[in-house]
């Protein structure tokens, strides 16, 4: 089977010419400096140089003699040959470079604007870059929307489509063809960050899916005011499953089994204990949470203090608050079985 060479970038191309064209000089001026030290042995060898040099510049020596003239004949004709043939292949770097400037800002404007049903991810963090490696492997079209130079060219070189501009500006959400748009997240660092993004994409679409991150469980509720459709804590997630891990060793955690679609649903809820009777003062091995719901108490709050992890051992009391994380319905599931007591 056959192979194509594959095209040189005519950037590299001159930059290898210019690399030459340093050689060529390099071969012209030893080679001048030594001409002129062996035809005249009167000659230092830095006066020699001397001599190469202002030959070179066109500055011009005075009269050459005998065989001095053969090596000023050999440098002044190479001297202007390397020099037309130097600046030729600077001023082609130079506009070629502009040039693939251009037209790579045109392409990646010419693929965006072709996007349609397309998702949007806000933020090249570490969950930014995860999520938007996920859509990548998974062949789903999406636009990174980022400002940091260092990112976007890391995101250059995975191919990923982007959107170079300030987060917090309408302007940005409208070259990613926000409206178009099947989903949203919005994954910077600050949770009034992400609130804000929230707010403003919800401006542009009553249908648009926003996922919003959030570092602070306390921001849950200001964010699902603000209109994201779901809301993911990290350390909550991370904690649930480290839980499970701990909890149901035995059971296989591999990445197969904690893949995620990307229409799963997945709730975060903060609801107190006594809305679950059966499980007031039980152990909650006892009752088989996470086996029968889905739901993982991934932190229990008594009064000031956070209980993260709790064990299977952990029984909580009437007046805790459970943190919740599972499947959509998890929670209803929950009532349906413990919001009665079991010791009735």
């Amino acid at each position: 089977m056959s192979s194509h060479p594959s095209k040189e970038d005519p950037g590299a191309q001159s930059l290898r010419h210019l690399k030459l064209c340093g050689w060529l000089l390099f071969i012209l001026i030893g080679g001048g400096t030594l001409g002129f030290y062996l035809t005249d042995q009167e000659h230092s060898l830095f006066h020699a140089f001397y001599l190469t040099i202002i030959i070179l510049t066109t500055v011009g020596m005075e009269a050459a003699e005998g065989p001095e003239r053969v090596v000023a004949l050999f440098l002044m004709v190479g001297g202007i040959f390397t020099t037309i043939y130097a600046a030729g292949n600077l001023v082609a770097f130079i506009i070629d470079g502009e040039i693939n400037k251009i037209l790579g800002k045109k392409q990646l404007k010419d693929r965006i604007e072709k996007l349609n049903q397309h998702y949007i991810i806000v933020g090249f963090g570490r969950m930014g870059r995860a999520l938007c490696a996920a859509l990548h492997e998974k062949g789903q079209p999406f636009i990174l929307v980022e400002k940091d130079p260092e990112r976007l060219a890391m995101a250059t070189g995975l191919g990923y489509l982007y959107v170079e501009g300030d987060a917090m500006d309408e302007a940005t959400y409208e070259a990613a063809r926000i409206v178009q748009a099947r989903g949203l997240a919005t994954c910077l660092p600050s949770d009034a960050a992400n609130v804000y993004v929230t707010l403003l994409a919800r401006g542009f679409s009553a249908d648009l899916n926003i996922i919003a991150r959030e570092e602070d469980i306390n921001t849950h509720s200001k964010l699902i005011r603000a209109g994201a459709d779901r809301v993911v804590c990290p350390p909550v997630l991370s904690a649930g499953k480290i839980l499970a891990m701990m909890v149901t060793p035995v059971v296989d955690h591999g990445e197969h089994a904690d893949e995620v679609s990307i229409d799963t649903k997945i709730e975060v809820h903060e609801v107190p204990v006594a809305e679950f009777p059966a499980l007031v003062d039980r152990p909650l091995a006892d009752n088989h949470v996470r086996t029968r719901t889905g739901m993982t108490v991934v932190a229990i709050d008594r009064g000031n203090k956070r209980e993260m992890n709790p064990t299977a051992l952990f029984s909580p009391l009437i007046d805790d608050r459970l943190i919740l994380v599972g499947p959509e319905g998890g929670l209803e599931k929950m009532k349906e079985l413990y919001g009665t007591s079991e010791k009735e």
